[in-house]
Formats: C-alpha cells, sequence, structure tokens
C-alpha cells in the first residue's frame, strides 16, 4: 500500500479557518477529486465535519478519539495506525487531514501531493513543520486560479 497525504497549503502553512478552506481553488478541487476518486481516505472528525458527508465513489475512514463516534457511510477508528490497517490491501492510501492527523502521517507517507499557495492567508490550522529531506521531486506545475500556486508531487526516497 502507498500511503500519501495530500494537502493544499497557504505560504505560512495554514489549511483552514474556522472548519473550512480559507480559499476557493476549483483546479485543485478537480484535481483533488481526479488523485481520490476511487480510493480510500483517512481523515480526521473535525475534517470530516468540515466536508459535512463522505466523498462520492471513495471510501472515507476517520480518526476520533471518541468511541461512541459515528457515522454513516464512513468507517470509524481510534488511531491512524487502526485506519491504515483496516484500509488493508489498497493501492493508495490518501490522507486529507487535518493538522494533528498530518503530524502523525507525515513519519509514514511515502509521497505528497502538494499544493502550495503563493499567498499568506489568516487561519487557525497550519500544516506541520516537516522537511523535505528524503523527498525527491517527481513533479512540479505553477498554476493560476482565482489565487496562484504551485501542484508538487513529492516521493520518499529512503525507506520508512
Amino acid at each position: 500500500m502507498l500511503i500519501s497525504i495530500v494537502v493544499a497549503m497557504a505560504r505560512n502553512r495554514v489549511i483552514g479557518n474556522n472548519g473550512q478552506l480559507p480559499w476557493q481553488l476549483p483546479t485543485d478541487l478537480q484535481r483533488f477529486k481526479r488523485l481520490t476518486m476511487g480510493h480510500t481516505l483517512l481523515m480526521g472528525r473535525l475534517t470530516f465535519e468540515s466536508i459535512g458527508s463522505p466523498l462520492p465513489g471513495r471510501r472515507t475512514i476517520v480518526v476520533s478519539s471518541n468511541p461512541e463516534y459515528r457515522v454513516a457511510g464512513c468507517d470509524v477508528v481510534g488511531s491512524i495506525e487502526a485506519g491504515i490497517e483496516l484500509a488493508g490491501a489498497v493501492e493508495e492510501l490518501f490522507i486529507c487531514g487535518g493538522e494533528d492527523i498530518y503530524r502523525q502521517a507525515l513519519p509514514l507517507v511515502e509521497r505528497i501531493y502538494l499544493t502550495e499557495l503563493d499567498v499568506e492567508i489568516a487561519g487557525d490550522v497550519c500544516f506541520p513543520l516537516w522537511s523535505d529531506d528524503g523527498f525527491e521531486l517527481l513533479h512540479s506545475e505553477r498554476c493560476r486560479d482565482e489565487i496562484d500556486y504551485s501542484f508538487s508531487i513529492l516521493q520518499r526516497v529512503e525507506q520508512v
């Protein structure tokens, strides 16, 4: 199984504000849909609740510390490790946030799909500090939308 992070963040690492994405990038959302369609998504409860429902055409595994938490159409687990185990032998597992889930996943991931906005945006949730040491750049492109941004694919070159 390939474990991947997919994330969009501002120059100052902001990924959310008040439970929402603090920007609208239709082209990046289309890319997210293309990348993840038919795959399994792993995300924290707050990220799931900000989306509001399972995304069509994808299996959703939600990580919650509340053992009573249930949501129709999703699997719920108590840890990221349990989510990875539950995903089983899928081709690629996409880690979709939020901040704490990303922090826990960074040592485990083999690939990062990274959208970096060319602006600093106010927000209350940030992508964890990390280093791209040990990763090689597989793909990079500049994109124009409501906000200009870059999209990159990074692949871990050292063993996890």
